[in-house]
């Protein structure tokens, strides 16, 4: 997989558009055609750490494809990449945008306790 494969897959995971990117970047659209096209542009070392502290892909693993793919965000090792994916996306959120995420985990840990209740009473 070679830095613009690895572009294209952070566009995929995060469902961006190349001009989102780029604004959220702060770069011209163009230029993220550009290395999404043509593997000779290498990508700099602050366009990596930014990519890193904006989508929580590792910076090496932008730039040369070296493991670990995702920064650690969690004390938890055995996390999965799903999980990291998430509380990434979590970080970006602002407080109100938070907070409906735990009330729709809330809300799931309701229905599931209302199902075991129910198989307990044999309903």
């Amino acid at each position: 997989m070679n830095q613009c494969d690895r572009l294209k897959l952070i566009l995929q995971e995060n469902k961006l558009k190349q001009k989102q990117m780029a604004t959220e970047l702060g770069v011209t659209e163009s230029y993220i055609s550009k290395l999404l096209k043509d593997p000779n542009i290498r990508l700099s070392q602050s366009l990596a750490t930014l990519i890193e502290e904006k989508y929580g892909y590792h910076a090496d693993w932008v730039l040369n494809g070296e493991e670990p793919k995702l920064k650690q965000i969690s004390k938890n090792k055995a996390l999965s990449e799903f999980h990291q994916r998430a509380l990434a996306q979590l970080e970006k959120m602002n407080d109100e945008q938070v907070k409906a995420v735990l009330a729709f985990i809330n809300s799931l840990d309701d229905i599931e306790k209302s199902f075991s209740a129910d198989n307990k009473t044999g309903e």
